[in-house]
């Protein structure tokens, strides 16, 4: 779908907040807390923020009802409406983790409970994402959706982007198939791998696809960013109202809503002529 590559240059590119899989430089321990009540314990160990809690770490703010720290884990835990922003976007969750490694550098966030991300490009909604910062790689699971511009829709059970790679899957579980969408129509599989560097997803099947108006089913499917194709394989089968196709493969123009059959062929037509005989 010609708006995949949208998508695929989003998850090749740095993800958001400072927190993100690509991040700039790691920052130290918090530039400064404030909240309504500020509580140390008596070891040292632990300090819980609550009410109107507003933290920074270099470029990165963090807002939230409460917040502990724990130094012995190095974890900073924010609960309660949180909510995460910088110059290049935010994020929001009813929990968030930054793991720090000797209180110098945020090794990982984790976002819990209604996790979401915004930046001018996508939006990306889950039940929980991960980012974690050594090695490079995101990951976000539960009812995940992806929105890219302008107008790509791509939803599954689990997305992981590694970004050394440029790579990205998608994978479906149980009665939730791994789905790329857009206004031409969709293609669902078991699992879809999107790759910025060679320009193509693969749909792993059994697949089936809503493309204009006809209704395809076959084994793999194989999106070309470039040149708007999408190529089905494996005992494909495209159901029209004029009737049905069958064929080894059969490659989509989305440009010029072209259908194209290969291999063995074989075609049946409907009788849309639904009067009785005299």
């Amino acid at each position: 779908m010609r708006a995949l590559a949208g998508t695929l240059g989003v998850l090749a590119g740095t993800w958001w907040l400072g927190i993100g899989v690509a991040a700039a430089p790691p920052s130290s321990a918090p530039a400064s807390v404030n909240a309504d009540d500020v509580r140390l314990d008596n070891s040292g160990t632990t300090l819980v923020a609550t009410g109107h809690v507003a933290v920074v770490y270099g470029t990165l703010r963090v807002a939230s009802d409460t917040l502990r720290i724990y130094r012995p884990k190095g974890t900073a835990t924010f609960t309660g409406h949180v909510a995460v922003t910088d110059e290049k976007g935010r994020a929001a969750a009813q929990v968030a983790t930054l793991t720090v490694l000797n209180e110098s550098r945020v090794t990982a966030v984790v976002l819990t409970g209604g996790a979401s991300v915004e930046t001018p490009s996508y939006a990306l909604l889950a039940d929980r994402i991960v980012a974690d910062r050594q090695r490079n790689r995101l990951t976000a699971a539960g009812h995940v959706t992806v929105f890219a511009q302008p107008d790509l829709i791509v939803t599954g059970a689990v997305v992981t982007y590694e970004d050394d790679r440029q790579h990205a899957v998608v994978r479906g579980e149980g009665a939730t198939p791994a789905t790329i969408q857009n206004r031409d129509g969709r293609i669902r599989g078991t699992r879809i791998e999107m790759s910025r560097k060679s320009g193509q997803a693969v749909v792993t099947g059994p697949v089936d696809a809503q493309i204009y108006d006809a209704s395809l089913t076959g084994a793999n499917a194989t999106i070309d960013l470039a040149r708007a194709t999408a190529v089905f394989t494996g005992h494909v089968t495209v159901s029209r109202h004029q009737g049905q196709l069958l064929a080894d493969r059969v490659t989509v123009y989305y440009r010029v809503k072209r259908f194209i059959a290969e291999g063995a062929t074989r075609m049946t037509f409907s009788d849309r002529d639904d009067s009785s005989s005299p």
